[in-house]
């Protein structure tokens, strides 16, 4: 598995063979892809998973994801594709530092459910889509491992 996913315009992309990527103003996000005397200019704006390459005055969106960021998608996708009881687990270790509901709560796709704390950031988990908390099974203050049962939904 490589370290990075990449996108672009919704397909799943690797590398082409020879090609390399050279910043020319990266401030101003001017690119140069190179492979032998070829050259072709890019443009390429965003932040974070999301960017937009501009090449050939043509504007194509590039999703790149780290092997977090690939886990959390495809455990969102997969959740929306089944109905039954789903069990949200914790993705990383760390300390339960808020919880956002209760049993018998209605949640909304995207609602905040909990929040962890690991190496001092704050992460908050979502829904990943609409349902009724039926089991919460941690507390404020109490610290849990990757793969740890946080709540379920139905």
């Amino acid at each position: 598995m490589s370290d990075y996913e990449v996108t672009v315009a919704g397909a799943d992309t690797e590398p082409a063979d020879g090609w390399t990527l050279h910043w020319v103003d990266r401030a101003h996000g001017v690119v140069q892809l190179r492979s032998g005397d070829r050259s072709v200019p890019l443009i390429v704006e965003g932040e974070g998973t999301d960017w937009v390459v501009t090449i050939h005055g043509r504007r194509i969106p590039v999703t790149v994801r780290n092997w977090r960021e690939r886990t959390l998608a495809d455990a969102e996708r997969e959740a929306r594709l089944h109905g039954g009881p789903l069990t949200i687990k914790a993705t990383l270790p760390g300390l339960v530092v808020a919880v956002a509901v209760e049993v018998g709560s209605e949640v909304g796709e995207g609602d905040a459910l909990l929040t962890i704390e690991a190496m001092k950031m704050q992460n908050e988990i979502r829904a990943p889509r609409a349902g009724r908390v039926i089991e919460v099974s941690v507390a404020s203050g109490e610290a849990v491992g990757t793969g740890a049962p946080l709540l379920r939904l139905e």
